[in-house]
């Protein structure tokens, strides 16, 4: 991507100034035009510097590349869109409307659309968006067309939900993206017991109508009794949103109400084991603190129903970063991948445990690829892709998608650090410190970005900062868990290569999830040489 100090003064009237605004000027998702950018030499520019990183485009470029590379897909679609049975079969479920009179009762429209989303992956030859980029359309006025058209699709559904005490009216559509054409609709009143089979018939009638084939159904999965059914929809909808660690954590304290209500309830033992991964993956508490029980809730979601994609993969990432043990975490993500092939889920948490450790980038640059494919407007699936272009040294291209996810809301710590160290790699240490500076500010002195902008300090020459930082992460873990990881990167940071080594070896005895990126993230690298780094490496049985 090329770079420009500033926007150039061609007026006004030339310029398009963000991904999003490029894509929706050559009528095409966002996904599309960075392809095209990647693969086509789409030109499009990046701003340097500043709090967040800019992109633009000139029309008069874009449409000098569309004649040179004769891209007639760039041009809007004429004439009658094809019927969707002409099309890759695909939908969206969108989010349905509360109609209830209470406004706290929207979680259980969003766990209906969930769970007939997760039934919908079952329907053979169907490509189903995932939740992420769905919802985002949630209480908006768009045209049918335009929603299809961002997410890649062929058919929506869309509906409302009004519960009523034990009692449930549901109303479904199916509507075609291409001309907003019915192509299916029903409603349902039933007791909330019954509210699986609605689920199910739903299902099957959107197959019916995109004439599919639903495969067999994995009732053994859900809850039995409606209150565990309402907690764990509860916890699901807390652990999705992720809007903060209160959200975390209300999502574990349903999950545990739901398995000691109906211990037989398998996707909350998975709900479960997800939010105990969650804990150690963010590093809110070590990870060998909640490994026996997140294994043991996953051993038993598992034992009560095998057929759950998303169990295989995150027993194969706990193999990953527990157990180090690579051929077992394969098999595991080899067993999800073929039970729930649509899950971005599985591709992504592939990408991240298995193939970036053991150094298979371009493997892991198509597995994010297949998950933008399912979730194309979720800012997680662009800041893994961000990951993947910062391991090959791709450092224009990852800043692109930190800027696509930016679009998208996202605005974390992990967010906030890549593209500040991906600056200072770049050489850009101004702007990397004065953004990671402004991180800690806003994110309340996140361990993750004081840990990183201490490391910045110390390549920076700015030794004295650097080790306040480090002085408030050894505070800091006198009254919390604090990853060995963080104080290593200011170590390293300041050239103090011995105590370097000595909390990244901590960081490994305590299976730290950040050291699985120990053989492929560039700020190890002037460390690479060192045969102690070829001891750690062994030690994760990495060293091939």
């Amino acid at each position: 991507m090329d770079s420009h100090p500033s926007l150039p003064s061609t007026g006004p009237a030339d310029v398009l100034d963000s991904w999003k605004v490029i894509a929706n000027y050559l009528n095409r998702d966002i996904r599309t035009v960075m392809r095209w950018h990647r693969s086509g030499g789409l030109p499009v520019h990046r701003l340097p510097g500043g709090a967040k990183p800019g992109v633009y485009a000139l029309k008069s470029e874009l449409e000098n590349w569309r004649k040179s590379n004769r891209i007639h897909a760039i041009e809007p679609d004429q004439g009658s869109p094809p019927p969707v049975s002409a099309r890759v079969p695909s939908v969206a479920v969108l989010p349905f409307v509360n109609l209830s009179d209470e406004k706290e009762n929207e979680y259980f429209g969003d766990g209906l659309a969930d769970e007939i989303i997760n039934g919908l992956t079952r329907v053979e030859g169907l490509r189903v968006t995932a939740r992420t980029s769905s919802f985002r359309f949630r209480g908006q006025e768009h045209d049918v067309r335009e929603i299809g058209a961002r997410l890649g699709v062929a058919a929506l559904l869309e509906g409302s939900v009004q519960r009523v005490g034990s009692r449930v009216r549901i109303r479904a559509q199916l509507v075609s993206s291409t001309d907003g054409y019915h192509l299916w609709s029903d409603r349902y009143d039933a007791e909330l017991a019954d509210v699986f089979a609605v689920q199910d018939q739903i299902a099957r009638s959107i197959a019916a109508a995109l004439k599919l084939k639903l495969g067999p159904p994995t009732a053994s999965r859900r809850a039995t009794i409606p209150e565990a059914y309402n907690l764990w929809l509860k916890g699901r909808c807390h652990q999705l949103s992720r809007r903060s660690i209160e959200d975390l954590m209300k999502a574990g304290e349903c999950f545990s109400q739901a398995v000691a209500l109906d211990p037989n309830c398998a996707v909350a033992h998975l709900g479960l084991a997800q939010h105990v991964c969650n804990l150690a993956i963010l590093g809110l508490v070590s990870p060998q603190q909640v490994a026996a029980r997140g294994r043991a809730a996953l051993e038993k979601a598992l034992e009560l129903d095998d057929s759950m994609g998303e169990a295989h993969a995150v027993m194969g990432s706990l193999r990953a970063f527990l157990d180090f043990d690579w051929r077992g975490a394969e098999h595991c993500f080899s067993e999800a991948l073929a039970r729930n092939p649509g899950s971005p889920l599985v591709h992504s948490q592939y990408a991240a445990f298995v193939l970036m450790p053991t150094r298979r980038l371009e493997r892991a640059e198509a597995e994010v690829g297949s998950t933008l494919e399912l979730d194309p407007l979720s800012p997680d699936s662009h800041f893994l892709m961000a990951l993947v272009y910062f391991f090959q040294g791709r450092c224009d291209r990852a800043q692109a998608n930190i800027q696509i996810a930016t679009e998208f809301g996202a605005d974390t710590p992990s967010l906030e650090w890549l593209s500040g160290i991906i600056e200072a790699v770049q050489g850009r240490f101004d702007s990397a410190i004065a953004r990671c500076e402004n991180a800690v500010r806003r994110f309340g002195g996140s361990p993750m970005v004081t840990g990183a902008l201490g490391m910045l300090y110390g390549w920076a020459g700015r030794h004295d900062d650097a080790r306040r930082l480090l002085a408030q992460l050894e505070q800091a873990a006198r009254v919390t868990y604090v990853s060995p990881i963080y104080r290593a990167w200011v170590y390293a940071g300041l050239g103090e290569n011995a105590r370097a080594f000595e909390w990244l070896d901590r960081a490994v005895e305590g299976r730290d999830p950040h050291v699985l990126h120990l053989p492929v993230k560039p700020v190890y690298d002037k460390l690479r040489g060192d045969p102690r780094f070829a001891a750690l490496l062994r030690k994760m049985r990495l060293e091939n």
